[in-house]
């Protein structure tokens, strides 16, 4: 649906202000949209929920514009343009004109899952005006949900609880848990017959953390979900006292959902994990786990046939780590390898990190190049498709809930001898990524600018256009540069994460490399004597 003036709204940087305004000129008139230097009245914009296309570059701000509004207004919708000069923001609105896309990859807000087996409605938010008035409300504060007695009540999504009432004869709402997510919002699920949590305990989207009643003021067995928005009462954005607003609008019914990185695994939608690619050429080693330790990595990509202990220890540092496996096998010197031997290999190794919980797998590597079979296996994309699509056929009635992903290819042009072209590649696996639970993305950049662009760092805004509704993640990034030290590769990293942090349909992002014996040592995050670079430090001191 296309956003009007009275729905967007674009934020421009006082540096070069008027040239920002210039390059943005065409873009404003053609879709009616406002544009100011200010955020606060860009947050206070007379339509809410809206949406605040910002400029964002390094410097652009006095601080995290992410988190500002996160923090002052957390309703808005907000719409990262990652660009550094007023041409390349010409030519990027330019492409939205053609597209007819004002708003472009928006971050969501929040996004509620269900939290009952029975897609019901019983009371809606705002009715019954006259009942709630004695309580000094001007209706229904919540939504009431269809739960039968003693069936399961689930978090809405990702975050930390922050009360559990136990006792249901001390309050109106009888049992209940309270649960704060990003983004300053709060949910309250009331009337339980128990809690399955405990306070300061995270939990994920989808994660069971109660069993229904009628506890409290009740007349029969259900849930009251409340939804409250830190601030929302003083910023006028609610007539509700105790910042209360109609969760309605952000509630997906079972079989309405859309796709949700790792919905039930450990994070919410709309939250893009902070992730390493472990080990480049083997299992995880003793000097690898303080440097994730230090990083406070929340996802990690090992190769399928890593060890098991890995899994182990990864969650003793993280219980909530997302873990991501690549099958792996050696296509060097133009060795052939059919699906049947491909499958062969890998059902060993899927089933050891299977039966531990892991449920994602990517489906090769880097497809594209000849190091990877390109001319030898398959001479094309239609030649892999074929190929991919035989594999991930074998493999799924053997492992019913996993999750095979279409792997990652190497960017670039075509390079004879090396590689096909990446797009070109793609296109002819239409097919293939539309039958795949996921599709990898890899991301490369030498430079800060580079990091910016569509066709380096940004590369999956590409993806996200052509394959809107799937599930992305950036399986590989870096800067591989030898003349980039390891402090600058680290501040861009840093600086990647919070740009992808709240990315709709981004699940993680993986930096390549954690370590490795040998290959790529400028990509290293320690070396192999043990001692870590800059990076992990300055990853673990994020403030997100």
């Amino acid at each position: 649906m296309a956003l009007t003036s009275s729905d967007q709204i674009l934020l421009v940087p006082q540096e070069r202000y008027w040239d920002w305004v210039q390059a943005a000129r065409e873009f404003a008139v053609y879709f009616g949209v406002t544009l100011t230097p200010d955020r606060d009245s860009a947050g206070r914009f007379r339509s809410t929920p809206h949406t605040v296309s910002i400029i964002d570059y390094p410097g652009a701000w006095p601080d995290d514009s992410v988190a500002w509004f996160r923090e002052h207004y957390p309703a808005v919708r907000l719409d990262l343009l990652a660009v550094q000069k007023p041409e390349t923001l010409s030519e990027l609105l330019a492409e939205r004109i053609a597209r007819n896309d004002p708003a472009g990859d928006t971050m969501q807000t929040l996004t509620l899952l269900w939290p009952t087996d029975y897609p019901v409605i019983t009371q809606p938010f705002g009715v019954n005006e006259a009942y709630y008035r004695r309580f000094g409300l001007p209706g229904h504060e919540g939504v009431d949900i269809r739960a039968l007695m003693s069936t399961p009540i689930y978090a809405c999504a990702a975050g930390r609880v922050y009360l559990v009432q136990s006792d249901p004869g001390n309050h109106a709402y009888g049992a209940h848990v309270r649960i704060r997510h990003e983004g300053g919002y709060r949910t309250v699920y009331a009337h339980l017959a128990r809690a399955l949590v405990h306070e300061g305990q995270s939990v994920g989207a989808g994660q069971q953390i109660g069993l229904a009643d009628s506890t409290g003021n009740s007349s029969g067995s259900h849930l009251h979900l409340t939804l409250k928005s830190d601030g929302a009462t003083e910023r006028g954005e609610t007539i509700f006292p105790g910042d209360i607003i109609d969760p309605t609008p952000f509630l997906i019914k079972p079989g309405e959902r859309p796709p949700v990185a790792g919905e039930g695994l450990g994070w919410g939608p709309g939250v893009c994990l902070v992730g390493v690619h472990g080990r480049a050429d083997g299992p995880l080693v003793a000097a690898d786990y303080p440097v994730l330790q230090a990083a406070r990595v929340e996802a990690v990509k090992l190769l399928a046939n890593a060890h098991p202990d890995c899994v182990q220890r990864l969650r003793a540092l993280n219980p909530d780590v997302f873990l991501l496996a690549r099958l792996y096998a050696d296509f060097r010197g133009g060795r052939r390898v059919d699906p049947d031997e491909f499958v062969q290999w890998q059902v060993d190794d899927i089933r050891r990190m299977y039966d531990r919980g892991v449920r994602y797998f990517e489906v090769h590597n880097e497809p594209n190049l000849t190091i990877e079979g390109w001319g030898a296996n398959w001479r094309n994309g239609d030649g892999f498709e074929s190929w991919y699509l035989d594999v991930v056929a074998k493999l799924r009635p053997r492992f019913a809930e996993a999750k095979f992903g279409f792997p990652g290819c190497s960017p670039g042009e075509d390079a004879e001898g090396v590689r096909q072209d990446m797009w070109r590649f793609l296109e002819q696996c239409e097919t293939a990524i539309a039958e795949s639970d996921w599709v990898g993305v890899h991301c490369y950049w030498r430079n800060a600018d580079e990091m910016l662009s569509a066709e380096h760092g940004l590369g999956f805004l590409e993806y996200r256009s052509r394959w809107p509704d799937k599930l992305l993640f950036v399986t590989e990034f870096s800067n591989p540069s030898a003349a980039v030290d390891s402090q600058t590769k680290g501040d861009q990293y840093v600086q990647y994460y919070r740009l992808l942090r709240h990315r709709a349909g981004l699940g993680a992002a993986f930096c390549f490399v954690l370590s490795a014996s040998s290959g790529v040592v400028h990509e290293t995050w320690r070396a192999e004597d043990g001692r870590a670079t800059a990076i992990p430090d300055l990853v673990g001191a994020r403030d997100f």
